[in-house]
């Protein structure tokens, strides 16, 4: 898998979160936003919408605020995956993702955190307004 990014147009988001309910069907298969590794949220005073996903940080504070070992960075693409056995719940790693774009889940004491859909991102495939894009590194 390449190094696939989701680059995000805040000001085109419209809210209709199609992103988070493809996202979870996907890696759920159940239309709950609250599974999504993609975040959208909402300031209606302020008159914004806003797509949260991981940005493939080179030194992420999420993998650094983890005191278990739970969250690890695959060299290449980037991607961070979770590790549920290591897991301690602490969520340090929510607190510390500067871009607000990982979710703990009470229910299944589990992290989400995008994995880019092994390269498909569907939330950009069907963000029909443009808000995601995807830009492809090697």
């Amino acid at each position: 898998m390449q190094n696939v990014t989701i680059k995000i147009e805040p000001w085109l988001c419209t809210g209709c979160r199609t992103c988070e309910i493809v996202c979870s069907l996907r890696h759920s298969g159940r239309c709950d936003p609250r599974q999504a590794r993609i975040i959208i949220t909402t300031a209606y005073d302020q008159s914004l919408i806003e797509p949260h996903v991981c940005q493939l940080c080179d030194s992420p504070d999420c993998i650094d605020a983890c005191p278990t070992g739970s969250l690890t960075q695959d060299a290449r693409t980037k991607s961070i995956s979770f590790d549920p056995e290591h897991c301690s719940g602490c969520q340090a790693c929510v607190t510390e993702c500067p871009h607000g774009a990982i979710r703990w889940d009470d229910i299944r004491e589990m992290v989400y955190v995008c994995d880019r859909c092994d390269g498909e991102a569907l939330c950009v495939q069907f963000c029909l307004s443009g808000a995601l894009q995807l830009a492809t590194q090697v």
